[in-house]
């Protein structure tokens, strides 16, 4: 499998997947996760945005399997990554679009 260096906002990350926009919904599939675990945890009356901020995603996920910063890189937008990972909660399956 192809490692990519996936990128948005302040989130950075290195992972394995099949293709470039299965990296990116891989990358929103985490944070949306890690934002829910550091909400979950807050004791009553504490905000924990300051936190969760650092695992917001940008409008843009650049996915590059040279490094991050690269030119030649795809770029996601990241409502329809967000939307493509909503569905596969749903039907726990991708959709034909090639993200499997």
């Amino acid at each position: 499998m192809p490692k990519y260096y996936v990128e948005s906002g302040w989130v950075r990350m290195i992972l394995d997947a099949t293709n470039a926009e299965r990296a990116a919904v891989k990358v929103c599939q985490r944070c949306r996760e890690r934002q829910a675990a550091i909400y979950a945890d807050a004791r009553p009356g504490t905000y924990r945005d300051a936190e969760a901020v650092d695992w917001q995603l940008a409008d843009e996920i650049t996915v590059n399997e040279i490094g991050f910063g690269g030119t030649d890189g795809e770029t996601f937008d990241t409502f329809e990554i967000a939307a493509e990972l909503q569905g596969y909660a749903f039907t726990g399956q991708f959709s034909e679009s090639g993200v499997a």
